[in-house]
């Protein structure tokens, strides 16, 4: 199944999701290995006034004293919905391409979003609302 969205995505994020084995480092102390999940999104900026003012603290505390953040949001295109282990508020590196052969690397922090309840009720999965903050490098 493929995304009404696929060829029109401008954003790759990659997700390090803990494979469930560990190994010790140069200390001593066990750390977990990860494989990369990736996800392609088309995502833009916001223009909802109130979601960034409902985020405000969140993308202040994301931008650090430096940086700058911005809310995006979009829709999933490759895969369609979530993998298995990526959660909300977890953070991935970010390539966006805001203009053409123009990609800005960053951060992504993943925000929470409902799912419409008319698509789930209709049973359509393949339009997945994705939300969250981009923090560039």
């Amino acid at each position: 199944m493929t995304s009404p969205f696929s060829g029109f995505d401008n954003t790759t994020l990659t997700f390090q999701i803990a494979d469930g084995s560990h190994k010790a480092n140069a200390i001593g102390n066990y750390i977990p290995l990860t494989i990369p999940v990736i996800i392609k999104a088309l995502l833009k900026q916001t223009t909802d006034t109130s979601a960034v003012e409902r985020y405000a603290r969140e993308i202040q505390q994301f931008a650090g004293a430096d940086g700058y953040a911005s809310l995006l949001e979009g829709y999933l295109v490759a895969p369609v919905t979530y993998p298995k282990g990526v959660e909300f508020l977890m953070e991935a590196d970010a390539e966006i391409i805001v203009a053409v052969g123009k990609p800005e690397k960053g951060r992504f922090k993943l925000l929470p979003i409902t799912q419409s309840p008319y698509l789930v009720g209709a049973g359509v999965d393949i339009v997945t609302p994705i939300k969250g903050i981009f923090r560039r490098n």
